[in-house]
């Protein structure tokens, strides 16, 4: 048998909901999260986990909800730079070596990890997360899709990233 050279990134809480916010876990794991991890398994792709910037800024998985504006300070988008620093390298690596980078995934209204849009004191932004922004800046010539998760719809991301896992074994 020969080992996948096809690889997507997720954030560390779709693997691990425990690193989400107190109060944020409000959809069933087995609805909202557990049809990509089976698409992705049943394709036979690598799953790797990018750090949780929330959690690793705070030294603690139990911390409160917070939105966009508390996050968005110099220390937090430094703390988000350094890790995305380290996504890219991982991704660069990947690439070098002769191997595919799928997609990134994000969970909408995320802070950090949110792709399209996130809920703000003045309504929903159409706007990438803090830890997103800087990640898609690293990668942004290589042309990899990111895809933001709504864990309350999930079926247009769900057949966006089929799609390209089609698109990919077609390669």
């Amino acid at each position: 048998m020969k080992r996948s050279k096809k690889f997507v990134f997720v954030p560390f809480c779709l693997l691990a909901q425990s690193y989400q916010a107190q109060g944020i876990v409000k959809y069933n794991w087995s609805s909202s999260i557990k049809p990509f991890i089976n698409l992705l398994m049943d394709n036979d792709i690598n799953i790797i986990q990018m750090p949780c910037t929330e959690a690793t800024f705070n030294h603690s998985l139990i911390r409160e909800a917070k939105g966009i504006s508390k996050y968005d300070t110099l220390d937090f988008n430094n703390h988000c730079l350094v890790k995305a620093l380290e996504v890219g390298e991982q991704i660069k690596e990947i690439i070098s070596c002769g191997y595919e980078v799928i997609a990134i995934l994000g969970i909408e209204q995320s802070p950090s990890c949110c792709v399209n849009y996130i809920y703000t004191n003045n309504g929903t932004e159409n706007r990438k997360g803090l830890f997103m922004e800087k990640v898609y800046e690293e990668i942004k010539d290589y042309n990899i899709p990111i895809i933001g998760i709504n864990r309350k719809y999930i079926n247009k991301s769900l057949n966006e990233l089929e799609k390209l896992l089609n698109n990919s074994n077609k390669k």
